[in-house]
């Protein structure tokens, strides 16, 4: 684990191992330092937002403090789940990719879904769009790289596969996964912004998932 200034208004951790950044994580939940007016979880990487200045000595004291608990064989695993109860996702499979996906993973549509469907899946992190969750946990039978050519315009609530992970599309925007079907469930909601000094950027009200949140994808 590194970290370094980021402009004027952060100091950004990398290279964080699993345990590592699910610690950090953990850490910054239970108290914010005041230093920090937020944080920013990346796919290996933390971004403390405040004056670089003052967040120095915070950095270097998350830094010393992971680095001196006890590391066991478990952490090498991606961030833990929360606890918190298993969010059920509706999905209706009937998206334009799932006979092409089926095909090029040698498997029955049927067995797709199944597969999909049966995984538990932890929100990882939050990106490319407005919460758009990147989740682990997908079968590596259903691993496969992305679209060779990326549609313009894919609708939100599309339920989609890249890679390694599973994914659901937040707002209308470009992207190269492979659609396997469509959710009602909205994952961005800007008009239901409430205000709350523990949470000055309204996230939790916006965002229907977090990272470290548990997904389920049902048929319907």
């Amino acid at each position: 684990m590194r970290w370094q200034t980021y402009g004027d208004q952060g100091i950004l951790l990398t290279q964080l191992q699993p345990a590592e950044r699910a610690g950090l994580i953990a850490q910054l939940r239970q108290a914010l330092p005041p230093a920090c007016r937020e944080f920013v979880i990346g796919y290996d990487s933390l971004l403390l937002v405040g004056q670089p200045s003052a967040l120095e000595p915070v950095a270097c004291q998350l830094v010393e403090r992971q680095r001196g608990r006890a590391v066991d064989a478990s952490d090498t695993a991606p961030l833990k789940p929360t606890g918190a109860p298993i969010r059920n996702i509706p999905v209706s499979y009937v998206g334009p990719d799932l006979v092409a996906v089926a095909a090029q993973c040698g498997l029955a549509v049927a067995e797709v879904i199944c597969l999909h469907s049966e995984a538990i899946y932890t929100v990882h992190m939050m990106g490319f769009s407005p919460g758009f969750p990147y989740l682990e946990g997908l079968d590596p039978r259903l691993h496969l790289p992305r679209r060779d050519s990326p549609r313009n315009q894919i609708r939100p609530g599309s339920v989609a596969i890249g890679g390694p992970h599973a994914g659901i599309y937040s707002v209308a925007s470009p992207g190269g996964w492979h659609l396997l079907g469509h959710t009602e469930l909205p994952l961005f909601n800007p008009q239901a912004a409430q205000t709350d000094p523990l949470d000055p950027l309204r996230i939790a009200s916006i965002f229907t998932l977090k990272p470290g949140d548990r997904v389920r994808f049902r048929a319907s």
